[in-house]
């Protein structure tokens, strides 16, 4: 059988937020849109025909759970150590996000304390401050282009009565897959203090070639028993429009009362019948895709990367070994870290995530999105050449 490989989706069917309607709202028709964790990458073409099986069956009613959803899940998580009875420790969701709102209700109460280990993605923060808990930021540790867990902190942050820790493994903006000794540190002080784990486990299958991904509940029993994890195809394989994720408990206790949180919004019946086609879909027949899909991904990093280091030696691009993303240090500029994607986008037409808001360590970062086309990203890497000559001091 011929690989498949990704393929651009031709745009001139499509209305998307990260790009139809980034250009309607800044009404600048030669945008580059490098915000929103998207890809431009048609959704990989089994996934496309399991979708395709549904409406031809002619039926959109609430569905059962196939057996073969819970096995695919499992199957999956076996090729990185971990088996799991899915039937007993699976429960679906609507959403990544979604499904961390009921960890956080199941699990803590107005007033307690989680950590979280930043710069990290903006939902997280504002979860925890919208639903009246305190957030305790604490700073990874960046020198010379990478990133590590400061444990000193962390135990800090965790002994000063944190109920939860939610992570991000691999971690969204930095694109770090967390090693297993790194996660067994993290383990041993959550062990330490009596913290619940949410783990965000969404971009998990987007490695670079070589690289690894270890799901923190894989470690050990007692582990296992104190984490909730959260995954979904929408990252890894271009669904995010299905509203479609799952947690993995594996503590009986935890999982009757997080299945409880789901009955409080009545979560708990009929789930998405498109996201549960696209899991057997994605887990069972798109991995020669996802593998030549992350060759291109790093492809594209090291572009950006030797370009940077080339023609713009003032910034950097963070080392990186999963995700879409380049992390890019812009601090040299001198700029208003709350100014700077702003700046890009009035003056050069170009969107990012900004760093300051993804809190502390973040300010004077951008994230830029690689999942696009290489004129894109080179258009791009002018247009920040340009934006970087003006405004170096």
């Amino acid at each position: 059988m011929e690989r498949e490989t990704p393929v651009l989706a031709d745009d001139s069917k499509l209305y998307r937020l990260k790009w139809e309607w980034e250009k309607e709202k800044t009404g600048y028709s030669d945008l580059l849109s490098f915000g929103t964790a998207d890809m431009d990458y048609r959704t990989p073409e089994p996934v496309l025909k399991a979708l395709d099986d549904v409406i031809a069956a002619g039926h959109l009613g609430y569905p059962m759970v196939k057996e073969e959803f819970y096995q695919a899940i499992r199957n999956h998580y076996m090729e990185y150590g971990w088996d799991i009875n899915a039937i007993s420790s699976v429960a679906q969701h609507i959403g990544i996000y979604p499904a961390a709102w009921n960890a956080i209700d199941a699990f803590t109460s107005p007033g307690d304390k989680i950590t979280i280990l930043t710069p990290v993605h903006f939902c997280f923060r504002r979860m925890i401050v919208l639903n009246d808990r305190i957030p305790i930021e604490c700073p990874l540790i960046y020198s010379n282009g990478r990133y590590s867990i400061d444990y000193h902190a962390l135990d800090a942050c965790l002994g000063s009565g944190s109920r939860m820790l939610w992570l991000c493994n691999p971690h969204n903006p930095i694109g770090c897959a967390w090693k297993k000794d790194e996660l067994t540190e993290i383990a041993q002080l959550a062990e330490k203090h009596g913290t619940i784990i949410l783990t965000d486990d969404v971009y998990s299958g987007l490695l670079f070639p070589g690289a690894e991904y270890t799901p923190i509940a894989s470690l050990s029993k007692e582990i296992s028993y104190r984490t909730i994890t959260l995954c979904s195809t929408s990252k890894c394989y271009n669904t995010t429009g299905l509203k479609h994720a799952y947690a993995i408990i594996e503590n009986p206790e935890m999982f009757k009362t997080y299945s409880e949180s789901l009955d409080r919004q009545d979560l708990g019946y009929g789930m998405n019948i498109m996201g549960m086609a696209a899991v057997i879909a994605a887990y069972g027949e798109c991995d020669e895709w996802l593998h030549s899909l992350m060759e291109e991904i790093s492809r594209k990093h090291r572009f950006v990367t030797d370009f940077i280091n080339e023609n713009i030696p003032a910034l950097s691009v963070t080392e990186s070994n999963a995700s879409y993303f380049a992390w890019i240090d812009m601090r040299s500029l001198g700029m208003n870290a709350k100014e700077i994607a702003y700046r890009l986008e009035t003056e050069e037409h170009m969107v990012f995530e900004n760093g300051a808001d993804l809190g502390k360590g973040g300010a004077g970062f951008i994230r830029m999105n690689l999942a696009t086309s290489d004129m894109n990203i080179e258009r791009g890497m002018e247009r920040l050449k340009a934006f970087s000559g003006r405004h170096l001091r």
